[in-house]
């Protein structure tokens, strides 16, 4: 289990719209920055047990206004970033393109909600058919932008992946 993850608002955001937070049990913790939990409390979203709000250090308040203002990002996923840098995360979670291109910029790992739910399912917190169900939802429920040859790719690998 990766001790130090780090997410930005639309991996929780997606994952609550399918009804899927229980994915989050691949962490032992989350941490999020406190934009990150304004934007979830704008959308009528609490933070999960396991997501903790930590706060950004002076010089890591000042990373963020260089990654707004460099990158153009939104307020949440520049903190989001400058508090992986802060934290020395294990992994970024983002949805965000522009976010996980600037994430890799400074080395850190990033995923999105359609790798949080394969690797719950290697994991055997959920099933091949909630697997299959909750990323076919990605695409029909949620705010997500994902085509659906993306989608059927996804469902495909789950098809052929042999866990057992």
């Amino acid at each position: 289990m990766a001790s130090r993850v780090v997410s930005n608002t639309w991996p929780l955001l997606h994952l609550t719209e399918i009804a899927l937070i229980k994915t989050l049990e691949i962490f032992e913790e989350i941490h999020v920055p406190e934009e990150v939990k304004n934007e979830l409390k704008k959308k009528k979203i609490t933070l999960p047990k396991r997501v903790k709000l930590i706060p950004l250090k002076a010089r890591f308040k000042d990373v963020t206004e260089i990654l707004t203002d460099k990158f153009f990002l939104d307020l949440g996923e520049a903190q989001a970033i400058a508090l992986a840098l802060q934290e020395r995360a294990d992994y970024f979670l983002t949805d965000d393109l522009e976010a996980r291109t600037v994430a890799k910029m400074y080395n850190l790992e990033a995923h999105g909600t359609v790798g949080l739910i394969l690797r719950a399912f290697r994991e055997k917190i959920i099933n091949k058919d909630i697997a299959i169900k909750k990323v076919s939802e990605l695409y029909t429920t949620s705010s997500l932008f994902i085509t659906r040859d993306l989608i059927e790719f996804v469902i495909e690998k789950i098809n052929g992946e042999n866990f057992d």
